[in-house]
């Protein structure tokens, strides 16, 4: 034991070698409140926190909680509108792969301010909205909204009517143009869809 105690004696404060000797001791000895042992686990001072250090943790976490919240909000809010916008965007440049793959007439129709309908039109190009749901784009957050009037693509890829499909969210805009020969360019910046 006194081997062991002779590598840490510089190591650890007296208390703390002397308490590892107790717990360690072959022989342990009873307890008494003349003994130095008693004496040295006696003065070894155990204490928690008081209330007003806990309160004072507490008002500072509310604190910063308070600064935080807002922050993180509003970083949510710019990560869903970019995930909305770039999925929009995607689903109209399926919708021109569709068209050209299946040699069909596919329509992008917006439907409300919340959905997006890619769509089978079939022989009738007079109407996008008309014809079988080939696949959907849901908005579920509320603030952010689409707006435009839709396009659809023939079996070359190019565009049935030109047209756009804008995604807004508080002081952003996402608009994909569709121009006439089934091109999509993309605008992007602060403010409405206009």
């Amino acid at each position: 034991m006194n081997d062991i105690l002779i590598g840490i004696n510089c190591k650890l404060p007296l208390i703390l070698r002397d308490i590892i000797s107790y717990l360690v001791d072959d022989k342990p000895e009873i307890l008494s409140a003349n003994s130095s042992k008693f004496k040295i686990l006696k003065n070894i001072n155990i204490r928690g926190f008081s209330v007003v250090e806990l309160l004072i943790a507490i008002a500072v976490i509310a604190i910063l909680a308070a600064v935080a919240v807002p922050q993180i909000q509003k970083t949510y809010r710019i990560y869903k509108f970019n995930e909305y916008a770039y999925s929009m965007e995607s689903v109209i440049k399926w919708a021109r792969l569709t068209a050209m793959q299946k040699s069909i007439n596919v329509g992008v129709c917006r439907q409300g301010n919340n959905r997006l309908e890619i769509k089978n039109m079939g022989s009738d190009r007079s109407n996008i909205c008309n014809g079988e749901v080939l696949k959907q784009f849901n908005i579920t957050d509320n603030f952010v909204s689409l707006h435009g009037s839709g396009s659809g693509f023939d079996p070359r890829g190019f565009s049935i009517s030109v047209g756009d499909i804008c995604a807004t969210g508080n002081t952003r805009f996402h608009k994909a143009l569709i121009s006439r020969f089934g091109a999509i360019r993309v605008e992007k910046g602060s403010g409405g869809c206009s």
